[in-house]
């Protein structure tokens, strides 16, 4: 008996709590951004990458670096080693102003090299090298290859255009 009277309020409650939760979503997704990038990069941040194709616009003129034993850059880690699908080497930049690095290169153990493109990394600002293949962006760069750069126990060494180490990382 007492049930009879309760149902029209718990029915009540589940089209209220049904309703309520719609709603939150709906305007939860409508002020998202859009899934697709847009066709034209957004200006980058303070703290980011600026990468040009080569094709479309002339090299930058090469800025004067430190000496070789201060530090401009850090390799973060190298995630995924082993595996092309995962595998990405984190670039971040250290000290203040803008790091060309637009000719460095970036080697493993068996001599195997990707040499970057037009990239300019501000001052706190990071990249990403992925071994596999795809599109690079801003932040994302991708070596194109169809196996894994990086093992256990192997060292990542990056050059500057003068040949000069600037940062290693050996992975674990």
């Amino acid at each position: 008996m007492r049930l009879k009277k309760l149902l029209p309020y718990l029915l009540l409650n589940v089209v209220v709590s049904a309703v309520t939760t719609l709603a939150v979503l709906m305007l939860w997704s409508g002020r998202q951004a859009p899934a697709v990038p847009p066709a034209a990069p957004p200006a980058a941040p303070a703290a980011a990458a600026v990468l040009t194709p080569t094709a479309q616009a002339p090299a930058a003129p090469a800025a004067t670096l430190p000496s070789a034993d201060t530090p401009v850059i850090e390799i973060q880690n190298v995630f995924g080693a082993g595996d092309v699908k995962t595998e990405v080497v984190r670039l971040r930049r250290l000290g203040s102003g803008e790091l060309q690095m637009t000719g460095w290169t970036l080697k493993n153990d068996d001599g195997l090299t990707y040499t970057f493109p037009e990239l300019l990394l501000y001052a706190d600002g990071a990249v990403e090298l992925y071994s596999r293949p795809g599109a690079d962006s801003v932040i994302e760069l991708h070596w194109n290859l169809q196996q894994p750069a990086w093992g256990s126990g192997m060292t990542a060494s990056l050059y500057d255009t003068e040949g000069n180490l600037r940062a290693s990382f050996k992975i674990p």
